[in-house]
Order: structure tokens, then C-alpha cells, then sequence
């Protein structure tokens, strides 16, 4: 019976799983209170929110597709189409979505379980789980119309999915690569700069399976080329030309290497005006205003030109800007739209994002000796498999800007680091999964004291 432990064959790794179960489930309450009573996101809907339930309603209402529909990625405002398109445009969908989005939040932790039970102990994934579960900037961005959440609850059953199925073999390891490519697909379309976390995720498996991995990543490369040939299809229909996964990237690119604090942009002949400002430079009073007749926000031939031209200006001494883009992702300013809120959610936001900002780097290196002392004993470490996935966000501030409204959504590996520290600290992490098993031509994995 539940009542008598002792009856049962209990193991360390179940009192940790119950620990990650019991904070997943204490963690969607709190949101579903939080998303739905007290800051219901159909109250906050304005600037880039604003434009997701404009193009959302007009897709469920099967209005003409809008030349700027191909500037922003169209994942997030589809995804927000689905519940308008069973209840309605109006506020019953809206509510709909309210609820979606609290899902979607509520499996954030949940997936950052799954993912960290395959790679790392049973312990740092509990602890993973419980941190991502009442992480506030994962509790109060489901509360928001953002493609933050949706992105990273996808992305992370993406990375599940593929560690899984590279454990796999035959139909059930190409079932579960083609699950995987389609919703990592999915989140890309939401924010691209996923891509290269799948990247990465190709590289690992091929580097640690070899031969084993080919029949996942096969599947994976399908539901992804998929997923995004269909993104890539919509957005060239929308511009009358073939075209990416959005035409935002070269304004963004523009906008992080030449100091840029807002833009205004008119079309003279047609008499249609967009208005652009970074959320960074507007809190710390940095960056020119810039006004442009002529070329619009898409043109993105322009904008890399002078931001590439910013570089070629600059000389060594844009090495400058790099790092500050890499300093703005941390403690330097309040994410947005938090940073809007008077309710207190704004004080809560501020306090994590500087005290995660603190602990990165410790994490980071401590996760360096741990990866270093693992190989050294010749077992594979997950933290290795975190730190490179954490590292993407690095890349991501270097190509285009640091913010920490980006940097959020790539928390989770640096909670994962953090919990896996813990673990190693205080003796937790035995017994220790191998999810990332050796290949056929290796040496023999040991078995794996966790379930998957």
C-alpha cells in the first residue's frame, strides 16, 4: 500500500522522482493560478503581443495575408490560431489560448525532467525539474502572448525525444527522431535561432552513436525539413518571393551591431509606417533614433549592409560591442514585458534574473571540472551535452543582440548546470544514468540505473 514504503522496492532514484513529480504538479497550479486569476495574459496585449492576436484572428478569420506576415516568424501566432479556431476569435478564444499557454508552461518542467533523467542523475534531474517549476520568468512568461514559452516547451520535447530515440533502435528510434523533428520544427518556426540547438543535437548523436544514431537523425532531419519547408513555403507566399523562416534577421542583426535604440520606418508611397525599439538600449538610455524613407523592415539587404558596414567602421574595437551584447543578456536590465509590471512581478523578475546571472558562471565552470573529472574516469557527461546547448544562446548575442528576454528561454540548461552542481556537491548524483550510451563500436555502456 501507499502507507508502507517498506513494502515496496523503493530506491534513492524514486524519492527523487517523486520530489520532480510533486514540484511539477505544485508548479502548474501555480501557473494556472497565476496565468488564469491574477495576471490572465487577454489582459496584456500590446507591442509584439499585440501583433501575435492580430495576425492569430486574422488567419482564424481567413483574412488576407499581409506583406508583413513573413517579417516575424509564424509559429507563435499559428499555434495561438488553434484554440481562436475552435472557440472563436473573440474573448472565449482568447481565453482558450490563456489556457494553452498555461500548458504549455506547465510542460516546460516536465520536459526539463525527462531530458535531465536521461542525461544526468536521478537527483540533478529532480532538482532541474523543481527549479524550472517555480522559476519565475518561466511562471510569469506563460502569463504572456510571447513566443518564449510555446518555443522552449517544443524545443525541449524535441531534445527528449532525440536522446531517446537515439537509445533506440529500428522503427520505435525513427518514430520517435520524426516526433522530434517536427516539434523541434515547430519551435524553430516560433524563435529560429533554435536551429542551432538542433545543430548541436546532430553533432552530439553522430559524434557518441555513430552508426547507431543514423536511423534517428534520419527521422529527425525528415519531420524537421518538413516542419519548416512549410514555414519557408508560407513566408514566401506572403512575400510574393522565396524567402526564409522570417526577414526580421537582418534588422535585429542591424539593430544589435550599430547601437541602435529605436527605428521608425515609412513607405512613402503607400503611406504605411513601423516602429521598432530594443528593449535593452530603452532601459539603459543607449543607442540614436533613426528614421528611413523608402526601405521598409523586411529589405534585409539593407540593414546587414549597414550593419556590416558599422563593423567595418568599428575595426577591433567592435569587440567592444560583442561584449556588451553578451553582458546584456544578464543582470544589466529587467526582461521584457516584465519590466512593464507594477504588480510585483517585476521585483520578483529582476531579483532571479540577478541572482541567476550570479550563479551562471560558477555553474559553468564548476560543470567544466565535473566534464573534465567524468572523461578523465571515462564516463560520458551529460553536463557536457548542457553546457554546449547553454552555449548557443552565446552565439545567438554575438550574430544578432543580447537580451535577457532571449537568454531566458535558454535557462533551463544553466538550471540543469546548477541542479547538477548541487548534485555533485553533496553526493546525490549515484546512482547516475548513461543516457548517452556508447555506440555499437565502442566500449559497452553500463545499464542505466534510471528510467527513461
Amino acid at each position: 500500500m501507499w502507507w508502507a514504503p517498506r513494502a515496496l522496492p523503493w530506491r534513492v532514484s524514486d524519492s527523487w522522482d517523486l520530489l520532480a513529480v510533486a514540484s511539477i504538479l505544485a508548479g502548474t497550479i501555480i501557473r494556472f493560478i497565476w496565468g488564469l486569476l491574477i495576471h490572465p495574459p487577454v489582459d496584456f496585449i500590446y507591442s509584439d503581443i499585440a501583433g501575435y492576436v492580430e495576425r492569430a484572428e486574422r488567419l482564424v478569420n481567413g483574412g488576407v495575408l499581409w506583406r508583413v506576415d513573413a517579417f516575424w516568424p509564424p509559429g507563435t501566432h499559428v499555434l495561438l490560431a488553434a484554440p481562436m479556431k475552435l472557440f472563436g476569435p473573440g474573448s472565449t478564444g482568447l481565453w482558450a489560448g490563456a489556457v494553452l499557454w498555461c500548458v504549455l508552461s506547465s510542460l516546460v518542467p516536465l520536459f526539463a525532467w525527462r531530458l535531465t533523467r536521461l542525461l544526468l542523475s536521478p537527483a540533478a534531474a529532480a532538482l532541474t525539474a523543481a527549479f524550472c517549476a517555480f522559476w519565475p520568468l518561466y511562471i510569469t512568461y506563460g502569463a504572456f502572448f510571447t513566443s518564449e514559452t510555446p518555443s522552449l516547451a517544443l524545443m525541449l520535447a524535441a531534445l527528449w525525444a532525440s536522446y531517446r530515440a537515439a537509445r533506440e533502435s529500428g522503427r520505435l528510434a525513427c518514430s520517435l527522431g520524426l516526433l522530434a523533428g517536427v516539434l523541434g520544427g515547430a519551435a524553430i518556426a516560433c524563435r529560429p535561432q533554435w536551429i542551432l540547438n538542433l545543430v548541436v543535437l546532430a553533432v552530439l548523436l553522430a559524434w557518441r552513436f555513430r552508426r547507431q544514431a543514423l536511423v534517428a537523425l534520419a527521422g529527425i532531419a525528415v519531420g524537421t525539413a518538413v516542419t519548416l519547408g512549410g514555414v519557408v513555403a508560407h513566408n514566401s507566399v506572403v512575400a510574393g518571393k522565396p524567402t526564409g523562416l522570417s526577414e526580421n534577421s537582418g534588422l535585429n542583426f542591424w539593430m544589435g551591431h550599430c547601437q541602435v535604440h529605436d527605428v521608425q520606418v515609412f513607405d512613402t508611397s503607400k503611406e504605411v509606417s513601423f516602429n521598432f525599439g530594443n528593449p535593452v538600449p530603452a532601459q539603459l538610455g543607449r543607442g540614436g533614433t533613426y528614421y528611413f524613407e523608402g526601405p521598409m523592415i523586411w529589405d534585409q539587404s539593407f540593414f546587414y549592409g549597414m550593419g556590416l558596414e558599422c563593423i567595418r567602421r568599428d575595426g577591433l574595437g567592435h569587440a567592444r560591442i560583442l561584449a556588451q551584447s553578451v553582458l546584456d543578456m544578464t543582470a544589466t536590465t529587467v526582461p521584457w514585458p516584465q519590466v512593464n509590471d507594477e504588480s510585483g512581478e517585476r521585483s520578483v523578475v529582476e531579483a532571479s534574473n540577478l541572482v541567476y546571472s550570479y550563479l551562471i558562471p560558477i555553474a559553468v565552470i564548476g560543470s567544466l571540472l565535473i566534464v573534465r573529472r567524468k572523461r578523465a574516469a571515462g564516463r560520458w557527461p551529460g553536463e557536457l551535452v548542457m553546457l554546449v546547448h547553454l552555449l548557443c544562446v552565446v552565439l545567438v548575442a554575438l550574430v544578432f543582440f543580447g537580451d535577457p528576454r532571449i537568454r531566458s528561454s535558454y535557462d533551463v540548461f544553466g538550471l540543469a548546470l546548477i541542479a547538477g552542481l548541487i548534485a555533485e556537491r553533496f553526493g546525490l548524483s549515484i546512482p547516475e544514468p548513461d543516457g548517452l550510451r556508447a555506440s555499437d563500436d565502442q566500449a559497452p555502456a553500463r545499464p542505466l540505473a534510471g528510467r527513461s
